[in-house]
């Protein structure tokens, strides 16, 4: 293999290493917004006062895109789920769905009641006895 060749693939070889988003980019080079939400199962366990988890499935995005966090907070019979991507910004991906799916204990006793689980927007009604 001539050595121009050797150089062509090399130079190729980088480029697609960063059109796929593999280099380290700097935070403010990213884009961080929520997963896309496709169902939620609220889970509740017995117990004195009774526990409760949520199964969340749904799409983290395409292939340059990976989970940031997941966040909760809790007012009143009301919790909050938001639960983020990152992906590099201006990325040139793969556009295979990466999928999401767990189950995320809620924080905090549930004592019998009706109460409000909204995970980035879809909201789900659940009662404890």
């Amino acid at each position: 293999m001539s050595s121009n060749t050797t150089r062509l693939l090399a130079a190729s070889a980088l480029m697609a290493l960063f059109a796929c988003g593999r280099s380290n980019p700097a935070s403010s080079d990213l884009v961080i917004d929520p997963v896309q939400v496709e169902s939620v199962e609220v889970l509740v366990q017995a117990g004195d006062p009774p526990q409760a988890s949520a199964h969340v499935r749904g799409v983290i995005g395409d292939g340059c895109s990976s989970l940031h966090s997941v966040e909760q907070a809790r007012s009143g019979n009301t919790v909050v789920l938001t639960i983020l991507r990152q992906r590099p910004a201006n990325a040139i991906c793969i556009q295979i769905a990466r999928l999401y799916d767990d189950t995320i204990r809620l924080e905090g006793a549930f004592p019998p009641g009706k109460y409000v689980l909204r995970v980035n927007g879809t909201e789900t009604l659940f009662t404890t006895e």
